[in-house]
């Protein structure tokens, strides 16, 4: 295979103009590491448990068990322990230039190397991410609600009072739905950008008809249930997955009737009680779940949120035991379990930190999908989140055992990704 680097110094007379352009895009575009690893001595994870193991990470950034005739670095993994990188499967702190200048160091050096951001704004903002020395970032297309929906409140200083200019300013960030007129309009440009997948927001929407229209609702409410099924179904129509943003359990059934793809949250993160809700409009119904099992819709959980809000030890209590239920029946149904955390200003590992302490599975299925269930569901078409045979050379090497003590995930003695070291604590 030839390398980048081999037509430095080549004549372009030698194998003609058109030739030697055609070669430089392809080769340009091709991520070549040219760097090789042997790491030996490590526990390596394979979805269960830790088994010892050594690996070597080739020129192209592909894991081998075949030394290659150059090894440049070579790290003593004994006592150490392998996983691949960790994956967000849910947050928007990475939507913006001060996200990404605030957040974005925080994710790699934590061993963040994927994320999905919920909401999309801009070309510019995409393009510093995906390449063989960032993390690889994925963004759903502008997210789809309605005229007063969530997320628009995030516009208002004052939430209880906004001005017009907000409003408006929250409405053109969004993709704004309100009748099949609507879906015709905004449908051409989510076309346009081709997005991974689209981003539904339903909130109350058992109550939509009372709540629509109303301001005490403004910037909180979500779409017309009726007009969901239309828009799941175009969306896949045009290969377009679909995430729906969920607040109560009505909410996730009409989202899990019409074919949606993945929830984006699992209901009972808050009990809005200032809205008219209470306890059991939380909790899912068995039905729900059964349909959700039959037709593979995934859940993003993102069961953390209320840690980052102040709620009564009573209050949390109550939150809980929604979760752990719901989470509980959800995982004996067979509903697989992505990981993401909407944690803003932190890392994916305070969800994982969280479902373990609500204990509704076993820790080494928490990091199977931490480390490798979200990211094959982010990236179906690539050979990562695995240890195999020319498998993408992307890895953790942590100081202990994660599945006896949650802390080692934060202890990262070298990051690769691709075969690029992104992280290193070896000196």
């Amino acid at each position: 295979m030839f390398k980048a680097k081999s037509f430095e110094g080549v004549s372009v007379n030698f194998i003609g103009r058109f030739l030697y352009g055609v070669f430089l895009i392809i080769f340009s575009q091709k991520a070549f590491c040219e760097t090789t690893y042997a790491v030996v001595g490590g526990k390596w994870f394979d979805g269960t448990d830790f088994k010892e193991a050594t690996w070597f990470v080739d020129e192209n950034g592909s894991l081998t068990k075949t030394k290659p005739q150059k090894v440049d670095y070579t790290f003593d993994a004994s006592g150490k322990y392998v996983v691949p990188p960790y994956a967000e499967g849910h947050n928007h702190n990475l939507q913006n230039p001060w996200g990404i200048k605030n957040f974005g160091p925080l994710q790699i050096k934590s061993g963040v190397f994927y994320s999905v951001q919920m909401c999309s704004f801009g070309e510019k903002i995409k393009a510093q991410f995906s390449s063989l020395d960032t993390m690889d970032v994925l963004y759903a297309s502008d997210c789809m609600t309605a005229s007063d929906g969530h997320p628009i409140a995030f516009y208002f200083k004052d939430r209880s009072n906004p001005t017009e200019k907000e409003i408006q300013d929250g409405r053109s960030s969004l993709l704004i739905v309100d009748s099949l007129s609507d879906l015709d309009r905004v449908w051409p440009g989510i076309i346009k950008k081709s997005p991974r997948f689209l981003k539904i927001v339903l909130v109350g929407s058992e109550n939509f008809e009372e709540r629509h229209g109303d301001k005490k609702y403004l910037g909180v409410n979500g779409l017309n249930p009726k007009l969901v099924p239309v828009i799941v179904e175009r969306a896949h129509q045009s290969g377009i997955p679909v995430v729906a943003h969920v607040d109560t359990a009505h909410d996730a059934m009409v989202a899990i009737k019409a074919g949606v793809d993945v929830l984006g949250h699992l209901p009972g993160y808050r009990i809005a009680r200032n809205e008219g809700f209470d306890i059991q409009d939380y909790v899912l119904s068995d039905t729900a779940i059964a349909l959700a099992a039959e037709q593979g819709t995934k859940l993003i959980a993102t069961a953390s949120v209320p840690t980052g809000h102040k709620y009564s030890e009573g209050e949390l209590s109550e939150i809980q035991k929604i979760q752990r239920d719901n989470l509980t029946r959800l995982r004996n149904a067979g509903v697989s379990l992505l990981m993401g955390s909407d944690n803003f200003s932190g890392t994916v590992l305070r969800e994982m930190r969280y479902l373990d302490s609500l204990d509704i599975a076993p820790r080494e299925v928490l990091l199977k999908s931490l480390t490798m269930d979200t990211p094959k569901w982010m990236f179906p078409e690539r050979n990562l989140g695995t240890f195999a045979e020319g498998a993408e050379g992307s890895f953790l090497v942590l100081e202990g055992n994660p599945l006896e003590d949650l802390g080692f995930l934060d202890k990262i003695y070298i990051g690769v990704k691709q075969g690029k070291m992104l992280v290193n604590d070896s000196n």
